[in-house]
């Protein structure tokens, strides 16, 4: 069974092999991530299974873990990818995804990675707003090519989430607003010779539970996708965006499956079925999959708290600080009773906080935070003088990878470097 589990004895496993084995194996010092790839395999291949025969694009967010490891096996599936950066894209192709099969979003592209994504011939430049269009038409002039763009389209739409993770509302900086498509439109059909309109793209925010805020937001692009070819203008797809939820163990969410189900039916509704259909998976893919082992450096009792502390903190995981997120902390092996500690890791801020767990009567050597597949590493920092954490890659019981953390010494030379 791939992933994060236990067995009757209450052992902790990531797919077939105990964690506690897999930290001996790896001889990486905590804090350190373990990633299962058969878990992020199976994902994604019922993703795939659930869009059929329809023609598709599973573009796989690279912010959400961009480990060579995991962009490598899903462009091995076929997947795509969406990038958010100059980085991004290189490294992308480095992994081996094809040009076509990239797109670049983002709202503050510079001329050199539209000049690169350009370059590239990649399936399109996600634009975001009316100045975007001149930048990027001003971009293929001065090199005499043709930019493949899509409007990024903001639908207006206010989602259940963390107001930092939500991005289609009117008052957002993503898109460009449903009142100024036409507009736009207008603009890129008239510079032909220079700017492609191949797309529409819509992106509502994060931790989506269900696919319906997905199904509103698809109906305004399928609107103004039926309008456009009513007046003959083309185009190769449409962009659903990504923004599925899972289940962090405080509320269930439906499975990745059932919104690319949605998302075909929607378009099959609209009468576009000959329209290849974009998926932005990012979080759903890589979150369940990977763990965060962190030490128990001791304990500390006071007359409000009992805290647990860590050697892992929010510079290595920095999601409950930033967006109050909840991910669960429990002892590697399991112990019995419910004593509650407060899980607290090293930084110098109060916000370096994991929340409140039942960790059992025996404090443990290790503690693993689950669900830490997303936008840990990405978001990792070396704040307080804490090195990035090692990375380990398991499939099928096996450590396929290492990337070991870069160490104090290698911080404490940059910086008198600098």
């Amino acid at each position: 069974m791939p992933g994060f589990r236990r067995d009757a004895q209450g052992a902790a496993y990531l797919g077939r092999t105990t964690v506690r084995e897999l930290l001996e194996r790896s001889g990486l010092p905590t804090p350190v991530y373990l990633y299962d790839l058969a878990a992020i395999r199976a994902t994604a291949t019922e993703m795939t299974g659930a869009l059929g025969s329809h023609p598709h694009l599973l573009a796989y967010a690279v912010k959400a873990n961009s480990a060579g490891s995991i962009v490598r096996l899903l462009a091995g599936l076929g997947l795509g990818a969406d990038v958010v950066s100059g980085g991004e894209l290189e490294l992308a192709r480095r992994a081996g995804v094809p040009a076509r099969k990239i797109v670049m979003s983002g709202v503050a592209k510079t001329n050199d990675e539209i000049d690169r994504a350009i370059a590239a011939d990649i399936l399109a430049i996600q634009v975001e707003s009316a100045e975007e269009i001149e930048r990027i038409a001003a971009r293929a002039r001065a090199t005499g090519t043709r930019a493949r763009i899509a409007i990024r389209v903001n639908p207006g739409i206010e989602i259940d989430s963390h107001a930092h993770i939500a991005t289609g509302h009117d008052e957002a900086k993503f898109g460009v607003l449903r009142a100024e498509v036409p507009a736009a439109f207008e603009r890129i059909d008239g510079e032909p010779e220079h700017l492609a309109l191949v797309g529409l793209s819509v992106h509502v925010g994060s931790m989506m539970a269900t696919p319906e805020p997905y199904r509103n937001a698809a109906l305004t692009i399928t609107e103004l996708a039926r309008a456009r070819r009513q007046k003959s203008g083309s185009l190769e797809y449409i962009d659903f965006g990504g923004g599925i939820g899972i289940d962090y163990g405080n509320a269930p969410c439906e499975p990745p499956a059932a919104f690319a189900a949605a998302a075909r039916t929607v378009l099959r509704d609209a009468g576009l079925s000959d329209l290849m259909l974009v998926m932005e998976p990012g979080r759903c893919l890589v979150a369940p999959s990977g763990v965060l082992v962190a030490k128990v450096v001791g304990t500390k009792v006071t007359a409000r708290n009992r805290f647990l502390l860590l050697d892992a903190g929010m510079n290595d995981l920095v999601r409950p600080a930033l967006y109050g997120a909840r991910h669960r902390v429990e002892p590697l092996d399991w112990a019995p009773g419910a004593t509650e500690y407060r899980v607290v890791g090293p930084v110098c801020e109060s916000a370096d906080d994991f929340g409140t767990h039942a960790i059992g009567d025996r404090v443990p050597e290790y503690v693993v935070i689950r669900d830490a597949g997303a936008y840990g590493f990405s978001m990792a920092s070396e704040y307080n003088g804490r090195p990035l954490p090692g990375e380990v890659f398991v499939d099928d019981g096996a450590i396929v990878s290492v990337s070991p953390s870069p160490g104090r010494e290698d911080w404490i030379a940059r910086r008198l470097r600098a």
